[in-house]
């Protein structure tokens, strides 16, 4: 087959669901398909056609650079095995002219891993998660790496040690980030990495496409707020000496498929690092949710702490919820947070108590009563684990208090509630709600008192770190154990409870009696 650009070959021998592949209204294309350089990496969100991509220049390599030896890896071989048989067997059985090209007549069934083409052309796809072995003993020219960000730090050498008797020696490595620290971002960093540049045509500003240009109705400037269109850019390299070779940052803002409505829905439903990493292609980095001082005391009003019924806004009365962390050992405190969610959708924290850790438990429950019938408590969501065991039932038990409770476990992932006797067990996920308040607090979607009554309220918010669980591949907070986040976690319970049982939730009316 002749010689012809990457772009120019998918639109006229490539077709995708048996009809020719369209790439209609996605101006950022040309940037990385025609990218001449040695080493190409694309730090992308998800679903952005990422995978079309691969399976176009792996179709490309094999057709027009005859005798070519491509290794294609991704970290585990099921995902190896999905790609190869969903999308590139696919794409190239269906395209008349690249099956002729490098199948011949041949009608036999494909083999999912090792692929010998009558042109000469070879494709083996392998997986390494936790070592390169697998790619030992084979012989490339070009090496492409899918979800780079989840392959074992130190194997990229590894891999590349394949092409070390080729004249061509080509990496293409693309993947969705996580955190700062990762071999994805490590590499992007050494590379042009391009970014979709939009120039706002009010100020002349250069907009990429990042959490700042979120506006209410659409894409705006984040220096005048004007609208900006994303399908007006060009790339401009961040670093454009670069040695290593291109880079390209792609995501949702830019793709025509998604509309700004999407992009504000996964805003409100994902936590802010899933957010940054799956919608807009950016990393987060250790304590990436712990938000600052400033940020927290940008959401403090000039309302004093309520200390009494009196105290609260009529339009919250009748419906406080109370978040309580029980304490336990010599350390850890009883706090309680008691708020409300408005009409707007922002959590208004009005009070803010904690009880010293070495108090007597019935003194404890007393006093948790006592501040529960005070505000006229509606609904309580009280830490479920440890102490939470006993003492939610005797706080209801024992105390004669008018207020339904859920008892909130932390795990991985969330579940409905489910009754309990007098109160209802639920099982939240731990990252993904945590995660949920702070971005609550970038956004100013939560209220505090003025800032002279919540300074240890605030201090309990701001020593949260976040980790990535490579275990689990999630986000974890954490605190130094030198600090407290009791009030943080208060209030998370507090939220939930309040989210559930908001008016509009359809959910907290089906579940009866809560």
């Amino acid at each position: 087959m002749r010689k012809v650009g990457k772009l120019e070959f998918c639109k006229s021998f490539v077709f995708l669901n048996r009809e020719r592949i369209r790439f209609d209204d996605r101006p950022y294309l040309p940037g990385f398909y025609e990218s001449s350089a040695k080493n190409l990496i694309l730090r992308t969100s998800r679903q952005v056609e990422k995978s079309t991509f691969l399976v176009n220049t792996i179709l490309h390599l094999a057709c027009v650079q005859q005798g070519t030896r491509i290794l294609f890896v991704c970290p585990r071989m099921e995902q190896a095995r999905v790609f190869s048989r969903t999308r590139l067997i696919q794409s190239l059985e269906q395209s008349p002219v690249i099956r002729r090209c490098l199948l011949g007549r041949s009608r036999q069934r494909l083999p999912i891993t090792n692929m010998s083409f009558v042109n000469g052309s070879e494709l083996y796809i392998r997986a390494a998660y936790r070592s390169a072995d697998a790619a030992r003993g084979i012989s490339a020219d070009v090496l492409l790496v899918d979800e780079f960000q989840d392959i074992a730090a130190g194997n990229l050498p590894v891999l590349q040690e394949t092409m070390s008797h080729s004249e061509v020696r080509k990496t293409i490595l693309t993947g969705t980030p996580k955190l700062l620290d990762n071999p994805l971002d490590a590499v992007f960093s050494q590379s042009t990495a391009h970014e979709w540049t939009m120039e706002c045509s009010s100020c002349g500003y250069g907009v990429v496409p990042d959490e700042r240009c979120l506006g209410a109705d659409g894409p705006v400037c984040s220096q005048c707020a004007a609208p900006i269109d994303p399908s007006r850019g060009n790339w401009v390299p961040r670093n454009p000496l670069s040695t290593w070779g291109d880079g390209y940052w792609i995501n949702h803002v830019m793709v025509p498929w998604m509309d700004h409505v999407d992009l504000q829905d996964r805003r409100r439903h994902y936590d802010l690092s899933r957010f940054k990493n799956e919608v807009l292609g950016m990393p987060t980095t250790l304590g990436e949710h712990v938000v600052t001082l400033s940020e927290l005391e940008a959401c403090c009003t000039e309302r004093p702490m309520a200390r009494a019924w009196s105290d609260v806004p009529v339009v919250a009365q009748g419906e406080l919820v109370a978040g309580i962390d029980w304490g336990g050992g010599a350390v850890s405190r009883t706090a309680i947070v008691i708020g409300f969610m408005n009409r707007d959708y922002m959590f208004e924290v009005h009070h803010f108590s904690h009880l010293m850790p070495n108090e007597d438990p019935d003194v404890v429950l007393k006093k948790i009563a006592e501040l529960c019938r005070t505000f006229r408590v509606r609904w309580i969501g009280a830490d479920g684990g440890g102490n939470g065991l006993v003492y939610n039932r005797l706080l209801l038990q024992n105390h004669d208090l008018d207020a339904r409770l859920f008892a909130i476990f932390y795990s991985a992932a969330g579940q409905p509630p489910q009754r309990d006797g007098v109160l209802a067990k639920w099982t939240v996920g731990r990252s993904a709600t945590i995660g949920g308040l702070f971005s609550r607090v970038k956004a100013r979607k939560i209220l505090f008192p003025r800032r002279q009554e919540c300074g240890r309220l605030l201090d309990e918010f701001v020593c949260e770190v976040a980790e990535y669980d490579d275990v689990n591949r999630t986000i974890k907070y954490s605190h130094p154990e030198t600090q407290l986040d009791d009030a943080l976690h208060a209030t998370n319970y507090a939220l939930q409870v309040a989210t559930f049982n908001f008016p509009a939730n359809r959910e907290a009316r089906a579940f009866s009696g809560f």
